[in-house]
């Protein structure tokens, strides 16, 4: 039986931190002692991605101005050098061989529902199947979102891009900013606004951070955040720290920025919207630092699926609009949602799933717990004509999970059939979240929309899957991985977003 050949079969990893994380997991989550060995780990990865990282990372310490966007191109697209075709054949193996480790890690587990062996043992092939990437649509030019930092570059000057650190920070105690002027990912149009922000920083008086997570005294431009639509209508965010500045001088920055770029050289980018934020801490969000509009459109406005969004400064933005609709068209196929369906919207940013779902479902509710993206969702709703069936929480889920399942199971009874979809790149899942949702056995599934599976990822599926820890606490019946489907959103990068299928079993 398949079963017991997996238990008997030895193990293959993606690489080495997937098998370190497997073997943490394994005993932090076990609750007996067990003197059986884990598989052994023999078969070396199709491609390692850790290692493939690491061996092509550049330090600044190698950076000269003649290499300068060749060793930038390395850490930000380390693939670019393979065809696409490589590159999807490289993240293909990559991620079957993550959910394999995931799947024999699951089954390894001492805490391991019995329901879950008996579903496992009938089934033709693994649990956790992974499907045929999707290719992105667009290879080059695709990013709608930079995040970028002020800097100084390797020839001592005022820059905006990425930064390279030193291997020895004693020996080099220097972090340099590379332009990102070459990569192939940016759009022009991005392209364009930095290399005049570029300009902006190297003419103005005053300095820039050398590394944003340190600041030091009398340097203030921090970052600038570029996002833009497939109409490339363009929003403009700049960080700065005020330092001792007066409010006089924090405003003759403002004018400053609005001079060049509407009135001065930089017009040519042709910038609709330019927020300006004040900011002292190394996180920060627009409740305890707001954002100022001081030229332009408060707004763009995005696509998805025909519908329309509106961004704000603070709205979760996906980077390449062509593979995001692929990923939401996808998320909601396979989430099978009908009208007799209530969906959970974990995590719902600007409410595109809530608002593409609202038209089949019986009910959403979607929670999130930035309110500059509640409030981008109800207007979004309104802006795409939704039917009154999305009911918009701002908050955390383990807040207000519980009562929103308790409300549903009154309303609806506790047959209703309840679908939730979780992106745990927004929204951590705790374990109180996850006893909740295997509490209530009208959720029939989960979709989860990942990036990447790292150790907290992992946890989930634990306890996803995990059987009773004691008589006493009934925790419902399993959840596990079944169906994987992977969509490449960032060509040329080692990075994949996939859509995770959980069933009950």
């Amino acid at each position: 039986m398949l079963f017991s050949k997996i238990l008997t079969s030895r193990s293959v990893t993606s690489c080495h931190v997937i098998s370190n994380i497997s073997r943490t997991l394994q005993h932090q989550t076990s609750t007996r002692k067990s003197t059986e060995t884990y598989p052994t780990q023999n078969q070396k990865p199709k491609f390692d991605s850790i290692h493939f990282e690491e061996s092509v990372k550049p330090y600044a310490e190698d950076v000269t101005l003649e290499n300068q966007y060749e060793k930038l191109s390395n850490m930000i697209l380390p693939l670019a050098s393979f065809s696409y075709d490589e590159q999807l054949k490289i993240k293909q193996d990559m991620i079957e061989q993550s959910f394999d480790q995931i799947g024999r890690a699951i089954l390894w587990d001492k805490r391991i529902d019995s329901q879950v062996l008996k579903y496992v043992e009938f089934q033709q092939g693994p649990f956790c199947h992974v499907e045929p990437i999707i290719p992105s649509p667009l290879i080059e030019h695709y990013r709608s979102k930079d995040d970028l930092s002020c800097g100084f570059g390797v020839d001592g000057q005022k820059t905006v891009g990425f930064y390279i650190s030193p291997l020895n920070n004693k020996a080099f105690p220097n972090t340099l900013c590379i332009p990102p002027t070459h990569l192939k990912s940016m759009k022009p149009k991005h392209i364009l606004v930095t290399k005049h922000f570029d300009q902006f920083l190297k003419q103005h008086p005053l300095s820039v951070s050398e590394n944003t997570n340190v600041i030091k005294k009398d340097q203030y431009w921090r970052t600038m955040t570029l996002k833009s639509n497939v109409h490339d209508h363009l929003m403009m965010i700049v960080v700065v720290h005020p330092q001792s500045l007066s409010k006089n001088e924090i405003d003759q920055m403002k004018k400053d920025l609005v001079n060049y770029f509407i009135d001065g050289s930089g017009r040519e980018c042709e910038v609709n919207s330019i927020y300006f934020q004040l900011c002292t801490q190394n996180r920060f969000t627009s409740e305890e630092n707001p954002f100022e509009l001081i030229h332009g459109d408060a707004f763009i406005y995005e696509v998805y699926n025909d519908k329309k969004f509106r961004i704000s400064p603070e709205s979760f933005l996906q980077v390449n609009q062509k593979g995001a609709e692929v990923i939401y068209r996808s998320t909601l196929d396979h989430a099978q949602i009908d009208e007799n369906t209530i969906l959970l919207d974990i995590g719902s940013g600007i409410g595109v799933n809530s608002i593409l779902a609202s038209s089949i479902a019986k009910k959403v509710y979607a929670i999130d717990p930035l309110t500059m993206c509640i409030e981008d969702g109800k207007f979004n709703a309104k802006l795409n004509g939704c039917q009154d069936n999305i009911e918009w929480i701002c908050g955390f889920a383990e807040v207000h999970l519980h009562r929103i399942l308790k409300k549903i199971g009154d309303l609806h009874g506790n047959n209703t059939r309840i679908v939730a979809i979780i992106n745990p790149s927004r929204y951590s899942l705790t374990n109180n979240i996850i006893s909740a949702l295997r509490g209530l056995s009208s959720i029939q599934q989960i979709l989860y929309v990942l990036c990447k599976t790292d150790k907290q990822i992992m946890h989930n599926f634990y306890e996803l899957a995990a059987g009773e820890r004691s008589k006493l606490k009934q925790i419902g019946g399993p959840l596990i991985p079944t169906n994987i489907y992977p969509v490449d959103l960032l060509p040329h990068t080692t990075h994949t977003e996939f859509i995770v299928k959980c069933i009950r079993v």
